[in-house]
């Protein structure tokens, strides 16, 4: 286990805004920083990063924590390798690893993990070192290659041999099982046994955006017609081949930088012009772009140049990944290299400044790009294809979010084929039409999941009851239950006792202890959550509203809210635990703050960034939309007593439906009872709905 002070340690040595940025391009809008979510698909960004507090927030999908629990999203590792990661990169010493209980899935994702960056240190050494791999040597640098490129992308060599990298992993203690699902091995047809996937082969290694090795490509150096040029890694736990870009761990800085990526097909093209000084290059490997490469892409840019060969299946690998490109929000431009040309072929003929000179004087919009095809085919001048050609472009163009830009190219297609603005128009509204339609029909067919990214709830500065979504994919306790902290399951938090039932849990409801006298005499009520915890949860404005105020202004208002507040009053089970988490702080005169609790273990980290972010993303989007800010909290007592008044009327109004629910069950005696209690609850609710807020929550004498 780390202890405490060293994940400290690695907490403020790491830099979020930093850590973040290598995957999301981020913009700074006042004191955070902002851009597109990297877990949800999304045009317009509501991904937040605060680097005063140390979190992140996106109010589209929910997800959020610190720098922890970002790496952890992001790299699909485990708390404990998440912050040796941090550490490694902010050069912070931490004790070796200790024996611990994990996961079952984080388990095999670590296996998987550890088995790839073997079988990669593995082809690599044995590239640099075999006599067998003196051939490939020699091939590379014939390319051009020097060795500092060789190990810049880690390529390496797979020998001739069935059993290579399964002796070396064995020798080395690596679980065969974890090479099994690395896709490193497969099992013999006949009889038993296992054989290397990889034989004979110069390895291209893949990684992920954070440089971790999560599959391999394997090319032939042989000229047999009956072997297939190209093998790659199949999809696997940590591997969905439709989200990698190979050269992403290079390029990413340089794509933020330029602020466009340019797209190729192959591990050589990306290598090749790297090395010749084109810093902003990724491939798709092989694959059709898919929307997911799209989104990782949009990341780092907003514009894609894509280059693809002139030979058949480069044109269609074009017209394919244009429309694709467009739909996620991207400015689309296509280069076509000379006949028999590939970027690797061309970047080593001609060199860097041959490239760019090409690129400069090439480079097309897609719609010109589609006319220039149309015409090298022979199909513009004919009027059924020129009419088969606009509808593919208005397709295109149809597809794109934003409609600024609908209506530029509309207008760049209407000077092209001399067609009037209000016809084009016209199609293009038939085309999406057809397009919104076909979507509802496959996303209204049974057992099909529904397109595009989750809805998004907004926050209602009308009705004061907005929602913002919290946290998609996360097991929300019910009420009374402890969280488990990232690194032990069942560690006792502060002010709980793990091996009691909540009901005897002597927790005080604030800072002078017991129930509030006013719900004194209705039986013991606690909030049941009938909330599906799959989707993202929508917490109660006025509870979170409690929370802010307590860690933003610290023991006088929790002293105020906990004089007349309670545990009970509490619908979320997480804001529940969280209040009780701060009456136990105050009690035992612990820091009770914003920033004391960014620093907690999960799920604090997530909580606060719901809470405190989302006040400011709603007053920056209030700044920008409507030219007005929302007020900071001039009086903060005013603003809990609304928030107190308002939790403890809807506390009174669940209690009363529950009450009316089980009257008809009840027995006589048992009848009696609850109609007394309704009728206590009818008054307290009249009570609470009539008299002023100053009355009903005074001050502390």
């Amino acid at each position: 286990m780390i202890p405490d002070d060293k994940k400290e340690e690695v907490r403020q040595a790491a830099d979020i805004v930093d850590v973040v940025s290598d995957h999301v391009k981020l913009r700074r809008t006042g004191s955070n920083f902002t851009g597109l979510c990297p877990f949800h698909s999304e045009k317009t960004p509501s991904f937040s990063v605060s680097p005063g507090l140390g979190i992140y927030k996106c109010f589209g999908c929910g997800e959020g924590g610190d720098v922890f629990n970002f790496v952890m999203k992001v790299d699909g590792v485990g708390f404990e390798e998440a912050v040796r990661t941090l550490a490694e990169r902010y050069n912070v010493v931490l004790p070796e690893k200790e024996e611990q209980s994990y996961d079952p899935n984080q388990y095999l994702k670590d296996g998987i993990y550890h088995a790839l960056r073997f079988a990669g240190h593995f082809y690599y050494n044995n590239l640099a070192d075999s006599d067998e791999a003196a051939h490939v040597r020699d091939y590379l640098q014939k390319r051009g290659y020097p060795w500092k490129t060789v190990r810049k992308y880690g390529l390496g060599y797979a020998p001739d041999r069935y059993d290579g990298l399964l002796k070396a992993a064995s020798d080395a203690g690596i679980n065969r099982d974890y090479l099994m699902e690395a896709g490193l091995l497969k099992a013999r047809e006949r009889g038993s046994g296992y054989y290397d996937t990889f034989r004979a082969r110069l390895m291209f290694p893949i990684f992920n955006p954070s440089g971790k090795v999560i599959a391999f490509g394997g090319r032939t150096l042989s000229d047999a017609k009956n072997i297939p040029k190209y093998i790659n890694s199949p999809q696997t736990q940590v591997y969905n081949k439709s989200e990698v870009l190979y050269g992403i761990q290079v390029a990413r800085n340089d794509i933020r930088k330029e602020g466009e990526v340019i797209l190729v097909e192959g591990y050589t093209d990306v290598i090749s012009l790297q090395q010749a000084g084109i810093g902003n290059v990724v491939s798709t490997s092989g694959t059709s772009l898919t929307p997911d490469q799209v989104r990782v892409m949009k990341r780092y840019g907003d514009t894609v140049v894509m280059i693809f060969d002139a030979d058949v299946a480069g044109v269609r690998a074009a017209v394919r990944g244009i429309s694709i490109a467009l739909e996620g929000g991207m400015a689309v431009r296509v280069l076509t290299l000379p006949e028999g040309e590939d970027p690797d072929s061309y970047v080593r003929e001609y060199g860097e400044e041959g490239f760019r000179e090409l690129r400069k004087k090439e480079t097309m919009d897609f719609l010109r790009y589609l006319v220039s095809l149309a015409k090298k085919e022979g199909r513009w001048d004919d009027p059924v294809d020129r009419r088969k050609i606009i509808t593919e472009m208005l397709e295109a163009i149809a597809v794109m979010p934003d409609e600024v830009s609908r209506m530029n190219f509309l207008q760049e297609l209407s000077r092209i084929s001399r067609i009037g603005d209000r016809t084009l128009q016209k199609e293009l509204e038939i085309v999406r039409n057809r397009i919104r339609k076909s979507a509802r029909l496959r996303s209204s067919r049974p057992g099909r999941e529904q397109a595009g990214p989750q809805p998004r709830y907004g926050h209602d500065s009308g009705s004061g009851h907005g929602r913002m979504p919290g946290h998609g994919h996360t097991h929300h306790p019910e009420a009374g239950q402890t969280q488990p902290n990232r690194e032990q399951q069942g560690e006792k938090q502060p002010g709980r006792d793990p091996g009691q039932p909540a009901a005897s849990q002597n927790i005080p409801s604030g800072p002078k202890g017991g129930v509030p006298a006013a719900e004194g005499g209705f039986p013991e009520a606690t909030r049941s959550s009938s909330r599906d915890t799959a989707g993202p949860v929508r917490r109660p404005e006025y509870e979170k509203e409690l929370i802010r105020l307590m860690l933003t202004f610290g023991n006088k208002l929790v002293s105020f809210i906990g004089m007349h507040c309670s545990e009970e009053y509490f619908e979320d089970p997480q804001l529940k635990a969280f209040y009780e988490d701060i009456m136990q702080r105050y009690q035992n005169g612990e820091e009770i703050s914003v920033e004391a609790y960014s620093r907690r273990e999960h799920p604090y980290p997530e909580l606060v960034g719901e809470i405190v972010l989302e006040r400011y993303w709603i007053s920056e989007l209030g700044m920008k939309k409507r030219g007005y800010n929302i007020h900071k909290d001039a009086d903060p007592f005013k603003t809990a007593r609304g928030a107190l008044k308002t939790i403890r009327i809807r506390f009174l109004e669940q209690l009363h439906q529950r009450l009316l629910d089980d009257y008809p069950y009840a027995d006589t005696d048992r009848k009696a009872q609850i109609q007394e209690w309704i009728r206590k609850a009818r008054r307290e609710r009249n009570r609470f709905e009539t008299v002023a807020s100053e009355t009903l929550f005074p001050a502390e004498s």
